[in-house]
């Protein structure tokens, strides 16, 4: 029981509470069967916004012109394998015999081929400018010599690698 019924005087405490019960369960039943008076639902839509009439019709015109053309296209493929019986794709007409420059073409690819030819054969016989164990070597010398120099053991140098390089061990990306 709450403050404020204690101020009301009665006379007996078990009806009471159970008069109180009684209307907290109907209160609770009232609360839980309410129905929503503001409807709050989407407002139904018009037929004529959710279809649009037009592009359907052009749709349709479209998949006639294409369903015409493969009519058309299965009536010429029909036609070619009944009476010819195959695909002719020779063409005997002297207007479109040969390339005048044909052999010109010839001549050039041959001039072509044999130059890449050569210059293949200098870059194979030319000597390197850079020697990379002359490199590796001085990478080496210049690493002891930054061991020296250091006080604490320096990480190994580039692109994120944590190993610790030991004083005496040679670096082995070099």
């Amino acid at each position: 029981m709450d403050r404020g019924r204690k101020a009301m005087p009665i006379q007996n405490k078990m009806c009471n509470e159970r008069y109180v019960k009684m209307c907290q369960d109907r209160h609770q039943s009232k609360l839980r069967d309410m129905k929503a008076s503001i409807d709050n639902k989407m407002p139904k839509q018009a037929s004529h916004l959710k279809t649009n009439g037009k592009k359907m019709a052009l749709m349709e015109a479209r998949f006639a012109d294409i369903e015409r053309e493969n009519r058309m296209l299965l009536e010429k493929m029909s036609y070619i394998i009944a009476k010819k019986g195959g695909v002719d794709n020779k063409n005997d007409s002297m207007q479109y015999g040969r390339s005048l420059n044909k052999d010109r073409r010839k001549r050039e690819l041959q001039k072509i081929t044999k130059q890449n030819q050569t210059i293949l054969s200098r870059i194979q016989e030319s000597q390197p400018t850079y020697d990379h164990l002359t490199w590796a070597e001085e990478a080496r010398i210049n690493h002891q010599h930054m061991v020296n120099v250091c006080e604490f053991k320096p990480k190994r140098g580039g692109r994120g690698a944590t190993q610790q390089i030991d004083d005496g061990a040679e670096p082995d990306n070099f």
